[in-house]
C-alpha cells in the first residue's frame, strides 16, 4: 500500500463500480474506513468509541462471523479482503488519517452520484 492508493481509487471509481449491488457493499466499506479513522477526542461520546471499535474488529478479525460478513462484503464489493485488511491497516497506521478521511469522503459523494 502507498499513499497514492486512495487517489487511484478516486480515479477509478466511476469507471468500475456502476452496478448498484457493487456501490452497496463499497459504501458499508468506505463507512467502516470513515469510522475506524475517526478522531479520538476527550470527553468523547461513549457511542463514538464504540462504533471505532466495532469498525476495527470488523476489518481486523481473523476468525468468526464478523471475519466472514468482512469478506462477504469485500467479495460482493469486487474487492480482496487480503487487500481491503492491508489498506485499512495503512490508513489506521497514517499519519495524515485526516488527509486520507478527505478522499475517503470524496469516494462517497462520487458512489453517490453514480
Amino acid at each position: 500500500m502507498n499513499p497514492h492508493d486512495l487517489d487511484n481509487a478516486l480515479k477509478i471509481q466511476s469507471k468500475t463500480f456502476t452496478n448498484s449491488e457493487n456501490i452497496l457493499f463499497l459504501s458499508v466499506i468506505y463507512q467502516a474506513l470513515l469510522d475506524i479513522t475517526e478522531s479520538e477526542v476527550e470527553d468523547q461520546v461513549t457511542s463514538i468509541t464504540a462504533i471505532r471499535r466495532e469498525a476495527t474488529n470488523w476489518f481486523f478479525a481473523s476468525i468468526g462471523v464478523t471475519s466472514e460478513n468482512f469478506e462477504f462484503v469485500c467479495d460482493y464489493a469486487g474487492l480482496k479482503p487480503s487487500r481491503v485488511r492491508e489498506f485499512a491497516a495503512y490508513v489506521v497506521n497514517s499519519d495524515t488519517k485526516d488527509e486520507a478521511r478527505k478522499k475517503l469522503n470524496l469516494i462517497w459523494k462520487g458512489t453517490k452520484d453514480v
